[in-house]
C-alpha cells in the first residue's frame, strides 16, 4: 500500500524493520533495493543489490532474483551487466543465454541477441524453429537483419554447422534477399547431402514470393544435380510454370496495350520456353498427375495470351485422358472449357459445364462460387439481370480468389445500371458479349450507338472505356487516346474511372507508339490531376524508366 501511495521511505521503514527480524531473506532485500531505486535514492539501491548478491554469490538463482528487480525499475543495461558477470561468478558461460538475448532485443542491441541466439542453438541443436522465431521479432528491420546475418556469419567461422546456412538462408529470405539466399541454401543442399532438395524448397518459396528469376534458376538447378527421383516431376512442373509467370510479368509490364491482344500462335517468344517445356513434361511424365497440369497449363496459355480456342479446347479436353477420374483439376478444367465455349458464343454447351462444378460435391467453395459467377455472367448477357443479381449475391467469395473482383464488380454495376436504365444496360451487355467473343468490329459500333442512344446513362463512361480498350486491342491507338480524352472531358465531374483512363494514356504513349516525351507528359498529367490515385507510384516509376534515372 505504501508503494501504491508512494510513500517510498515508510515502506522502506517497514522492509527494514522486517529485515531484522529475517537479515537472511533476499527476496525482501532485493525488494528494498527497488524501493530505494524508486525513492530516487540510487546508491543506496545498488548497495543493497550487492549485499544480496554478496550473500551468495556463486548462486545463479540470486542473480535471476536481483536481475529480476532491476527489471522491475527498467535498468536493462545494468542488468545485462549482471548477467555476463553472473556467468563469470557461476563459471557457467551459457547461463541466462535466453533471458539475455530477450533483453538485449527489449533494448534494441540485435547483434548481442543473436549472438545470444546461437548460443541457444549451439546448445540445443533441435531448436532451430525456435530460435528462428525469436530472430523473427527483428528480422523484419534493416538493422535487425544485417546484425542477424552478420552474427551467423561469425559462427560459421567457428562452426560449418548445417544448421546455421539454414539459418542464414531464413534471415537472407526474410529482407528478399534472394542471391545470398540461394547461395545460403546451395551449401545447405552440400552439407547435407540433399541432392537438390533444399535447392528445391528455395526454388518453391521463392516462386511463391514472385521472385520468378531467381526461383527458374534454383529449379534448373534442382533438375540439373540430378534431385532425387520422386521429386523430380515437381522440379521440372515447378520451372516451367516459372517460366510462364515470367512471360505473364513481360506482358504485364506492358499493361493495357497487351491486354486481349491475339498473337498468331504460341511460338511467341515470351512464351515459347514455358510451353515447350510443358510439353516435355507430358512426353516424359504420360498419364500422370503432372501431364494433366502441363496440358492446363498450356490452355491457359493459348486461351488467355493467344486467344487459340480450338488449339486450348483440345488441351484442357487432354486433361481427363491423362489423369482419369474425379479430381480437383478436372472442375478447373470444366471451369475454363466454360470460358473457352462462351469465347465461342457456344452458350449453351458452357452452361452445361457451369452447372456441373455449381453441382460437384466434392469441389471447392471457390470452385463453386466461380462457377455461379460464370452462370451469372452468362445470364447477364442474356439479360436475364435480376437472375444474375440474385445468383451474385449468394456468393461468398474469397476476396483472394481470381474471379472476386469481377464478381464484385459485376453485381455493383448491375444493381447500379438495371433501375435507371435497362435498355441501356441490355445493349451494353449484348456489346459485351461480342467483345467476350473478340468479335471487336461489330462491339465497338454497338458501344458507341449506346453512347449515342442514351446519353443519360449511368453506365456511358463504362462503355468508353469499353470501346478505347477494344481499340487498344486492335491497335487503333489514335482512335483509343480519343475515346480516352473524351472520358476525361466529358465525365469529369462524374466518373470514377478517370485516372484509370488518364494512365492508360499514358501507356498507349509508352508502349503502342514509343512516344516516350507524350508518355512522360500523361503520366504527370496523372499526378498532378489524380494525386489520390493507386496509380500515382507506377506512373512516377513509369516517368523515371522514361527519363533514364530510375536507378
Amino acid at each position: 500500500m505504501y508503494l501504491q501511495l508512494k510513500r517510498y521511505d515508510d515502506a522502506i521503514a517497514l522492509i527494514q524493520r522486517r529485515l531484522v527480524l529475517t537479515p537472511g531473506d533476499l527476496p525482501t532485500r532485493a525488494s528494498l533495493a527497488s524501493v530505494y531505486y524508486k525513492a530516487g535514492r540510487e546508491e543506496e539501491a545498488y548497495a543493497e543489490w550487492e549485499k544480496t548478491i554478496a550473500a551468495e554469490p556463486a548462486n545463479p538463482g540470486v542473480y535471476r532474483l536481483v536481475a529480476q528487480s532491476m527489471i522491475e525499475n527498467r535498468l536493462l543495461d545494468k542488468t545485462a551487466e549482471l548477467y555476463r558477470r553472473a556467468r563469470v561468478a557461476c563459471n557457467d558461460p551459457n547461463l541466462f543465454t535466453l533471458d539475455l538475448a530477450q533483453l538485449l532485443v527489449t533494448s534494441m542491441d540485435y547483434a548481442g541477441a543473436s549472438t545470444e541466439f546461437l548460443s541457444w542453438l549451439r546448445q540445443n541443436p533441435t531448436q532451430l524453429g525456435f530460435v528462428q522465431g525469436r530472430i523473427a521479432t527483428f528480422s523484419n528491420k534493416a538493422e535487425g537483419r544485417s546484425a542477424a546475418i552478420e552474427a551467423v556469419r561469425n559462427e560459421l567461422r567457428r562452426s560449418n554447422d548445417s544448421k546455421l546456412y539454414e539459418l542464414l538462408g531464413w534471415v537472407y529470405l526474410e529482407g528478399k534477399d534472394y542471391t545470398n539466399g540461394f547461395d545460403a541454401y546451395r551449401k545447405l543442399d552440400n552439407l547435407t547431402n540433399a541432392q537438390g532438395g533444399q535447392i528445391y524448397a528455395f526454388a518453391e518459396r521463392a516462386f511463391k514470393e514472385r521472385a520468378f528469376d531467381v526461383a527458374a534458376k534454383a529449379y534448373l538447378e534442382a533438375i540439373k544435380v540430378p534431385i532425387a527421383p520422386a521429386k523430380l516431376p515437381y522440379a521440372k512442373y515447378g520451372y516451367a510454370n516459372t517460366l510462364k509467370e515470367m512471360s505473364a510479368l513481360a506482358d504485364t509490364m506492358r499493361g493495357v496495350v497487351t491486354t486481349g491482344q491475339v498473337p498468331a500462335t504460341e511460338s511467341q517468344p515470351q512464351y515459347v520456353g514455358a510451353v515447350a517445356y510443358f510439353r516435355e513434361i507430358i512426353n516424359e511424365y504420360p498419364h500422370s498427375e503432372f501431364s494433366a497440369k502441363s496440358y492446363y497449363q498450356i490452355g491457359t496459355i493459348q486461351f488467355e495470351r493467344f486467344f487459340d480456342l480450338d488449339g486450348a479446347l483440345a488441351s484442357f479436353e487432354s486433361v481427363e485422358r491423362e489423369f482419369p477420374g474425379q479430381n480437383i483439376i478436372h472442375y478447373d478444367v470444366a471451369l475454363k472449357i466454360g470460358e473457352v465455349l462462351t469465347s465461342r458464343g457456344d452458350t449453351a454447351r458452357a452452361t452445361a459445364k457451369y452447372r456441373f462444378v455449381a453441382a460437384a460435391i466434392n469441389a471447392t467453395p471457390d470452385q463453386h462460387d466461380e462457377a455461379n459467377y460464370r452462370l451469372a455472367e452468362l445470364e447477364y448477357f442474356g439479360g436475364k439481370f435480376q437472375d444474375a443479381i440474385q445468383r451474385l449475391g449468394g456468393i461468398t467469395m474469397n476476396l483472394k480468389a481470381d474471379y472476386a473482383n469481377d464478381a464484385l464488380q459485376l453485381l455493383s454495376f448491375l444493381q447500379e445500371n438495371k433501375t435507371t436504365g435497362e435498355a441501356a444496360l441490355a445493349q451494353f451487355a449484348r456489346a459485351g458479349f461480342l467483345a467476350e467473343q473478340r468479335r471487336n468490329t461489330e462491339a465497338i459500333p454497338l458501344f458507341l450507338n449506346l453512347i449515342e442512344k442514351y446519353p443519360q446513362a449511368l453506365l456511358i463512361d463504362d462503355a468508353l472505356m469499353k470501346v478505347a480498350a477494344l481499340q487498344t486491342q486492335a491497335r487503333l491507338y489514335a482512335d483509343a487516346i480519343k475515346s480516352y480524352e473524351r472520358l476525361l472531358s466529358q465525365f469529369k465531374e462524374s466518373s470514377i474511372t478517370l485516372d484509370k483512363a488518364q494512365f492508360n494514356i499514358g501507356e498507349i504513349y509508352q508502349f503502342g507508339v514509343s512516344d516516350k516525351t507524350s508518355a512522360i507528359m500523361a503520366y504527370e498529367k496523372l499526378l498532378v490531376d489524380f494525386p489520390q490515385s493507386i496509380l500515382v507510384t507506377t506512373a512516377r516509376k513509369r516517368i523515371r524508366e522514361l527519363r533514364g534515372d530510375s536507378l
